[in-house]
């Protein structure tokens, strides 16, 4: 290859690199991570297309209920904040605006995930009854042994008139 060529080349190549680039951050049409700290948590999620994708909020701690569960109800009002932010002053960034745009939109439509795990409450007496009926009952399946499915019986039929007579 010539040196005249290699420069065009090389020049070609640096403008559709450019290009591209500011085509792809414009459009936002790859994932993008973002992990923001807010009230003391970290709120990760991610976002395509200038939309947050519901199913990546909080995903770092999924595995945990509670932790989910605070998690993202924190991200829907840092959601709101971000969108009441970036709403003020003048918006000649067209980044800002779509950024404004997505923010907005996933505090109106973003559904945290609210979970309280708690110790169980008493259970009375007909609570209790049916759950010996269901245990008896799982016992019972695919078995033929008597002694079981009298049980069974016997448990289930307790419990029958137990809740008629409630």
């Amino acid at each position: 290859m010539d040196p005249i060529s290699y420069v065009f080349s090389a020049y070609l190549n640096a403008v559709q690199t450019g290009v591209e680039a500011h085509f792809s951050e414009s459009r936002n049409i790859h994932v993008t991570p973002v992990e923001i700290v807010y009230e003391g948590e970290t709120i990760a999620f991610q976002h395509q297309i200038w939309r947050i994708r519901d199913q990546s909020v909080c995903g770092n701690v999924r595995q945990d209920l509670q932790r989910f569960s605070k998690c993202t109800m924190k991200a829907k009002r840092l959601f709101g904040e971000l969108c009441s932010e970036l709403s003020k002053g003048v918006q000649q960034d067209p980044k800002r605006a779509k950024l404004r745009a997505m923010y907005c939109n996933a505090s109106m439509s973003f559904k945290p995930t609210i979970a309280s795990v708690g110790s169980a409450t008493e259970t009375n007496e007909l609570d209790s009854a049916r759950q010996a009926c269901n245990a008896a009952t799982v016992a019972a399946m695919g078995s033929r042994e008597s002694a079981l499915l009298r049980k069974k019986k016997e448990l289930c039929e307790a419990y029958g008139a137990m809740k008629a007579a409630k």
